[in-house]
Order: structure tokens, then C-alpha cells, then sequence
């Protein structure tokens, strides 16, 4: 025991103070006390990975190994109807608050907000996070892997930095801010600042292992200076959304393994769910999902290219799967395993965000321009390599969310259903057992809060703090048959909605523009806006686990029941009011952290992320950079803006000047000086006239003089990356143009650069679904 006397922040000075040192009593403030025996808390947060993918939920028939993820559910407890909100942000929002998602402002992806308060994009104080919550129980925080849980327009270089994660709670970060990111090249972040990869990929690097090492690495520093203090850590690698990226080796593995295609797979995975007891023996394999072709329907070539997607998925998540051993593998050597709580789960349903024939750039995706079979062939042996940002067939998604139907973004068992497992050696004894309790993401929190032994506190940071909206799940590590306490739970996705109660759910699909183009569904009559237009199917899942006999003509009475209770959650959680659109959403006005206006001035060094950079797509324009070349020459990037797939960089190569567009990694369109640019003071200038929509003509000029100009026939629809932004002096992350190697730092100096941007940006969405499909 100590000899002092200590006491914590908000607590009264236990000590005596006197008129002087000899008739007082000194006393310490120290950090707060954890309660006694509390667990390590580590949660880990797979992205996109649908229910039947990992191993120990069926493993695609066992085609996938994840032999690390199986021991923690050999160890723990696989829990089969345990349910997201079928889309990335808005779950981690509900699993980190223990709020429904729309409660908290995070109805969508932050991309994607709108005025309303369930949608907001932004999480409000009176939701603390759960790591905000345990620091202040004397746990240390630690954030690795994906955020997205911050407003889109906050992640610029001035901020605010309030709902990044050091702003909610974490006392550390390492990793990526927005939906996804280049495994090879990643947009990452450590604490609040910008930083490079430690390694290139020629040299081996991928973010995967890369935040496997960070996480021992920290957990190694916080235990060598107290060892018994309890720490969470949120370990949420990009895998496996799309980028699929893989090293070559572990593709290898896999090559052969999928060329039976996805109706044998389906089947055979439905088998050995039923051989796991993961899903009831009386579990029916529903049809494919709508815009799924039969196997035996594709060509030679088709399932040539979709066998290979596979593979490389396959490898994305076993590599994954390694680096998650590696963590565990540090907890047993450490001794820390005991009295540590693992949580693993996927995030939502395995995507279909790839279309009917996948994707080799998941930007043409964004950018409405999907890759003809042709191109995506030409690449089939470059696939998951930096060269690739690739995506796969919708008939996979099906696939791994086998036996359910639909995908991610929907509200259909394939959307929602996702593998969760929870280990705790010091307090699971029915290891290996299933649990089959309905439960959902708002759970997680709850369930953390009461194995730590601890309620939630009426005030956070001194913000008063709404209600928690989930139950623990702590009662049924070990009673298999105690019922849920949870007796009812809305989704609402992109105008799908369903609502859960009682073993009963009543669903129903909303067809919008952006769904059948996202889904390819372009035979489906669409009716944005109108809701009312929507078929609501009702199933017992009970007794129907895969949502194949719907019921909802026979059992009127129990859709009317279930309706006027899904608007009545709806109320209640900030549903209101339904909206369906996307594009349009990203396009309306708001506020802005980034200031817009004709001209930008920017000094050297100058390193941005995409929401703080000037717009310039579909806008004539013009780039002026001062520059000092010195004696013999100089070259790199002057500007650039975007990366690997899409943007532009104006650069000095070989002694010439050079504008670069590249259209969706496609295309990299090239205007070189016809002269070289001369040492010393030196004026250098990029126009760019917009000839039509998101095509125009550029020119080069070196102090006044025309030195070249070019076609630009396409530029990048809506985006020219997720997070790359302008730079000045170089092209960091991944390059816009492969003829140099990032960052290509400019040799010169540069004094000052201006971007000159005539009149309103991209701000058609009409024009851009027009444009789309003429040019597909």
C-alpha cells in the first residue's frame, strides 16, 4: 500500500491543510482507479465480411482458412443471430455509444449526411464513446485500424479534431480516417498528424501487418510500465473491404480453390453450417439474389476472372486472419489472455458494391463508370496487387452471406446477420458453444460496461448523457438458454427498413436510382421518394432462419402490428425523415470546415486530405507555381492532387514539364513541355478549359510562353480518391502517374503556388448520372 494519501479528479482534497507544512497533511491526486479485476478489453472489427466467410461460420464450404479466428470461437462463443446496421459508420456508431445509430446522427456513412438530426453525420456529446467512458475509469485507449465515425468535412489540416479519435476518447491512433484505404498505400494518420508508411510496397509493407505490429508494439509499452492496468484497444484493419490487397504468396494459396463457382459454394457452405450447428438443420438455401447469373450461364472467360476475385478475397481475409494471430499469439506470451475480452465481429454483410462482374478499381464504382469484362481481364494477373483496387462479383457477396439473402446497405438478413464471437477464458466455461439469442450492435457497449462491472455514467466530460439503448449480452456466456431481454429493434438503411420482435420481422426493400445502379438491378422499376410504393415481407426468423417463406400474405393482422411499430421506433430513434437519395445528398448545401473561393494560395510544404482541397473537376481552371530551379536542373511534383486512381499532378521529369490526368487509373493523359525548363526563377503555368462535361483541353506555359497543350477527353466523375488530397512539393501516398515513385519530392524550390478555379465546381448530379451512362 501506498504512504500517501491519494485521491482522484472530482473528488475533495482528502489532506489537511494547516497554517503551515508541520500542522498539515499532504495528499496526491492520482488517475482514476479501475474497478477491481476488470478485464482488457479487445475489440476486433472486421469490415464487409459476410457470415458464412470466416471459418468457424462455414468458411465458404471450408474453402477460407482463418484457423486464428476459429480458436477464439473454439475458445469463446459464436453467436448466430447477432445483427449490424448493415453499413460500416453507422454500426461502429452504435457499437462504440450503445445508441441506435440514427439516434446518434450516424444514419449513413459521415459522406453522406443531411439537415436532419438522425443524420447529421455528427455524434453528439451526450453520446460519450466507450472508450471516453473507460479512460475515465483508469483504462489506457488505444485506436488502431479504421475510424469513420467523424464528420467528412472535419478531417482537414485545421480540423476540428473533436470526433477523430483522440477527440472521443482514445489516448492513441494509428491507421486511416475515412470508409477505406489503399492496403499497399494507405491514407494514414498517427494521432492527429499525417505520416508516411514505414516501408514501401516494393519492400514488403501492407497495412495489415503494419497496425498487427502497432498494437503489440503499444500493448508491450503500456504493460512494461503498468502491468496492472487494463487497457481497450479497438483493432479495426481495412480488411475486408474493398481494396482487395493481398501479398502475392497467399493468392497463390488459393488459385484452383474457387473454380467451381458460386452455386457449388453456396450449397456446400449451407452443409457445413449445418455440420457446425451454426445454422438450424432446417435452414433452406434461398434463391440467388436478383442480378446473380447461374455459374453454368457464364463463359469460360467470366468464370475465369470471378474465380480469381475470389481467390484474392480469400487471401485478403486469410492474410488478415495471420496478423490477428500474431496479437493473439502476443497476449498468450505476455500472459494476458486469461482475463481478456476478446469481441470479434464484422461491421455488416459481405458487399455487392462490386456489381454483377466486380470491380478491378472500386473508384469506377464511385465514379459511375464500371470497367468493361475486357479491361478487367487484361488485369486478371495483376489482381489484388498495388496495380489493382479491386472489388468482387456480386455472386460472391451472396455467397458469403450464405444462407442469408441480400447484401450490405440492405436490411435483409445478408445486410444485418453478421459473425460475432466473444472469448474470455477467465469466464466463458461452455467453450466452443453457439449462442442464439437475438442481439445487435447496440449491444456491444452494455456488454462491455457490465463485464467491467460498472454503469454508465450520468456525465461524461461533463456533457449529461442520453440513455444507453442496448442490453448486455453478459448473461448468455454461460446460459444457452436464458432468453433475450431485448424485445424489439428497428433497422432503417437507405430507405430499407425492417423491425425485429419477438422472433418476427417484417422487411421491405426500397428501390431507388442509386440501388439498382449499385446492385445492378437496372430491370427494377425505381420509385425515389415514394415509400409508400414498397412491398413489406414478413418472416418468422424463428422458425425461418433464412428469410425464404414469407408470410406477409397470410398474416395481415401481424404486418399491420409490426408496421405501426416500426414507425413508432422510428419516432422514437430519430428515423425521420426518411431519405433515399445519394448523390444528391452529397451536394447539398451545408456547412463547410473548407473555405471556398476563386483563387488558392498555397507555400511549400503543403499536405492535404481530400474534404480540405479545392474542387476543381469539371471546372476550367488554372495552376501558377513560382519556382527556383537550380544548376543542373531539378524534378518532382510541383502539385498534385488525387493518386493512383484518379487526379492530376503538374511535375519536372527529365528536364520537362508535365500535366498528368488520370481518369480512373485507365488512362493517364500526358502534356509535356515541348521545351525544358529553365534554371533559376522560373514561372510555370497549367490551364485548363473545360471543352464538355468532365473533359477539356490543357496548356502549358513556361514564363508566358506556350510550351505545349493536350486533349484531356475524361476526368474522374465524382472523386479522384477517398482521401487523397492536394500536396505541393510531392506525391506521397500512392503517385497519380506511374512513371515516378511517390513522393517524387520537387528538387527545387517552391515558392508559392495559385490555383485559379472558374466558377462552380461539379454540382449536377442529373449531369453526372447522364454523363455515366453515355459513356459506359
Amino acid at each position: 500500500m501506498p504512504d500517501y494519501i491519494a485521491y482522484t479528479d472530482g473528488e475533495p482534497f482528502p489532506g489537511v491543510i494547516g497554517r503551515t507544512q508541520a500542522d498539515s497533511m499532504p495528499a496526491w491526486p492520482v488517475p482514476p482507479r479501475t474497478p477491481q479485476g476488470a478485464p482488457n478489453i479487445l475489440m476486433i472489427v472486421l469490415d464487409d465480411t459476410g457470415f458464412a466467410q470466416v471459418g468457424c461460420f462455414g468458411g465458404l464450404g471450408g474453402r477460407v482458412e482463418t484457423p486464428n479466428i476459429d480458436r477464439l470461437a473454439a475458445g469463446g462463443l459464436r453467436y448466430n443471430n447477432f445483427h449490424t446496421t448493415s453499413l460500416c459508420s453507422p454500426t461502429r456508431a452504435c457499437m462504440l455509444t450503445g445508441r441506435n445509430h440514427h439516434s446518434v446522427g450516424a444514419a449513413v456513412v459521415m459522406e453522406f449526411p443531411n439537415g436532419y438530426p438522425g443524420y447529421n453525420g455528427h455524434i453528439p456529446r451526450e453520446a460519450a464513446m466507450l472508450p471516453a467512458v473507460l479512460v475515465e475509469r483508469g483504462y489506457n485507449t488505444m485506436c488502431l485500424g479504421k475510424w469513420h465515425l467523424a464528420p467528412a468535412e472535419h478531417i482537414t489540416a485545421s480540423g476540428p479534431y473533436d470526433r477523430w479519435p483522440l477527440g472521443q476518447g482514445f489516448e492513441r491512433f494509428y491507421g486511416f480516417l475515412m470508409g477505406e484505404t489503399n492496403q499497399w498505400e494507405p491514407d494514414l494518420w498517427y494521432d492527429n498528424h499525417k505520416v508516411d508508411p514505414p516501408r514501401s510496397p516494393e519492400e514488403g509493407y501492407h497495412l495489415t501487418e503494419d497496425l498487427a505490429d502497432r498494437a503489440i508494439e503499444w500493448i508491450t509499452a503500456q504493460q512494461a510500465v503498468t502491468p496492472s492496468k487494463p487497457f481497450f484497444m479497438y483493432f479495426a484493419p481495412g480488411a475486408t473491404h474493398s481494396p482487395h490487397h493481398a501479398p502475392r504468396e497467399w493468392i497463390e494459396k488459393y488459385r484452383g480453390r474457387f473454380d467451381d463457382g458460386w452455386d457449388a459454394v453456396r450449397e456446400e457452405t449451407l452443409r457445413k453450417q449445418k455440420e457446425m450447428g451454426v445454422v438450424p438443420e432446417s435452414t433452406d438455401l434461398p434463391p440467388r439474389n436478383p442480378g446473380v447469373r447461374a455459374w453454368d450461364e457464364l463463359t469460360p472467360d467470366e468464370k475465369r476472372l470471378f474465380a480469381r476475385q475470389m481467390e484474392v478475397y480469400a487471401a485478403f481475409l486469410s492474410h488478415t486472419d495471420h496478423h490477428i494471430g500474431r496479437l493473439l499469439d502476443f497476449l498468450e506470451h505476455a500472459e494476458l489472455m486469461e482475463n481478456t475480452l476478446i469481441i470479434f465481429l464484422s461491421d455488416n454483410g459481405a458487399s455487392g458494391e462490386g456489381g454483377a462482374n466486380g470491380l478491378a478499381s472500386e473508384m469506377s464504382f464511385f465514379n459511375l463508370t464500371p470497367e468493361t469484362l475486357q479491361d478487367m481481364l487484361d488485369m486478371i494477373d495483376e489482381w489484388g496487387s498495388p496495380s489493382t483496387h479491386p472489388h468482387y462479383a456480386t455472386g460472391w457477396a451472396c455467397a458469403g452471406n450464405t444462407p442469408n439473402r441480400w447484401y450490405k446497405q440492405m436490411v435483409h438478413e445478408g445486410g444485418t446477420r453478421d459473425p460475432l464471437i466473444i472469448h474470455w477464458p477467465s469466464r466463458i466455461s461452455d467453450k466452443g458453444a453457439i449462442r442464439s439469442q437475438f442481439h445487435h450492435a447496440v449491444d456491444v457497449m452494455p456488454t462491455v460496461l457490465e463485464a467491467i462491472g460498472m454503469e454508465m455514467p450520468a456525465q461524461v466530460r461533463g456533457y449529461p448523457q442520453m440513455p444507453l439503448e442496448g442490453e448486455s449480452m453478459a448473461y448468455s456466456l454461460n446460459d444457452a438458454a436464458a432468453p433475450t431481454p431485448k424485445k424489439v429493434q428497428y433497422f432503417e438503411m437507405l430507405g430499407h427498413r425492417a423491425l425485429w420482435a419477438g422472433g418476427w420481422k417484417l422487411v421491405t426493400t426500397h428501390v431507388s436510382a442509386s440501388f439498382r445502379w449499385s446492385f445492378s438491378l437496372m430491370d427494377h422499376e425505381a420509385h425515389d421518394g415514394d415509400f409508400d410504393a414498397d412491398e413489406w415481407e414478413l418472416y418468422h426468423l424463428d422458425e425461418d432462419f433464412s428469410e425464404v417463406h414469407d408470410l406477409a400474405a397470410t398474416h395481415p393482422d401481424k404486418v399491420r402490428e409490426l408496421l405501426d411499430l416500426w414507425w413508432a421506433e422510428a419516432g422514437r430513434y430519430k428515423v425521420l425523415p426518411l431519405d433515399d437519395s445519394i448523390v444528391v445528398r452529397m451536394l447539398v448545401p451545408r456547412p463547410h470546415v473548407f473555405e471556398e473561393r476563386d483563387t488558392y494560395i498555397y507555400y511549400h510544404p503543403v499536405r492535404l486530405v481530400r474534404p480540405g482541397s479545392p474542387d476543381v473537376r469539371n471546372r476550367s481552371h488554372a495552376i501558377v507555381a513560382e519556382v527556383e530551379i537550380p544548376q543542373g536542373g531539378a524534378e518532382g511534383v510541383i502539385v498534385s492532387n488525387g493518386g493512383f486512381d484518379g487526379g492530376y499532378s503538374l511535375c519536372v521529369k527529365d528536364g520537362r514539364l508535365h500535366y498528368v490526368s488520370n481518369w480512373l487509373a485507365r488512362e493517364h493523359y500526358v502534356v509535356t513541355s515541348d521545351v525544358p525548363v529553365p534554371e533559376g526563377r522560373t514561372t510555370v503555368r497549367m490551364e485548363f478549359r473545360r471543352t464538355e462535361d468532365f473533359a477539356g483541353k490543357a496548356t502549358l506555359y513556361i514564363n508566358g510562353s506556350m510550351v505545349g497543350e493536350g486533349d484531356i477527353p475524361h476526368t474522374n466523375l465524382t472523386v479522384y480518391a477517398i482521401a487523397e488530397g492536394l500536396e505541393v512539393g510531392s506525391d506521397s501516398t500512392s503517385a497519380v502517374w506511374p512513371e515516378y515513385r511517390p513522393p517524387f519530392t520537387f528538387t527545387g524550390t517552391i515558392e508559392r503556388v495559385e490555383i485559379e478555379a472558374d466558377g462552380p465546381g461539379h454540382s449536377d448530379p442529373g449531369g453526372t448520372w447522364r454523363v455515366a451512362r453515355y459513356r459506359q
